[in-house]
């Protein structure tokens, strides 16, 4: 009874910290900590979180970095690693046990690029046009996992967005997923 409890009070709170992301994104208050930060430290970070679960679904889990190390860039690194959680959330949740995901970070011209592919159920064709839209969720995401809320993917989208990065993915249904975001070097 007590493990129940806490699992939906750790849903509620979820719920509760991204409506007021999507209040923040609505009234234009969306970055707060601008700093110069790595983004294969906020990778590692994210995956240490999600490690027991990779584990767990024994998904085979790759994080490829360039041989050269990459520079830092300006960002509001909480931000940013709630986009790279969603991602690797996502490709968790809707990929099947023995699944792969792979995180790739690389430099490309002015920019460094994250990557997060999976294979999961992929989005279906006549639904990818909404996917960063608020409250939006794939029919077969709905089916595999009930409980989403449809913000993540809107929220990480304005949180690129505010970055002034490009975000855009790659999917095929029944073959997985290829979430990307891509940040200027200023």
């Amino acid at each position: 009874i007590l493990e129940k409890a806490h699992s939906s009070n750790k849903r509620m709170l979820s719920l509760v910290d991204d409506l007021l992301d999507v209040v923040r994104i609505e009234e234009g208050t969306r970055l707060y900590k601008l700093a110069y930060a790595s983004l294969e430290e906020v990778i590692q970070s994210v995956i240490k979180i999600y490690q027991d679960k990779i584990n767990k679904k024994q998904i085979k889990f790759e994080f490829q970095t360039p041989i050269k190390k990459l520079p830092r860039v300006k960002v509001d690194a909480e931000k940013i690693f709630l986009v790279i959680q969603n991602f690797l959330d996502n490709a968790i949740k809707y990929s099947p046990v023995g699944g792969e995901v792979a995180i790739d970070l690389t430099l490309k011209e002015k920019q460094i690029e994250v990557s997060v592919k999976d294979t999961g159920i992929g989005i279906p064709k006549n639904q990818q046009q909404n996917i960063f839209e608020k409250f939006f969720r794939g029919k077969n995401a709905v089916k595999k996992e009930p409980g989403g809320n449809g913000l993540g993917l809107f929220i990480a989208k304005n949180i690129i967005d505010a970055h002034h990065g490009k975000i855009w993915f790659d999917s095929e249904e029944n073959k997985g997923t290829t979430f990307y975001f891509s940040l200027p070097l200023k």
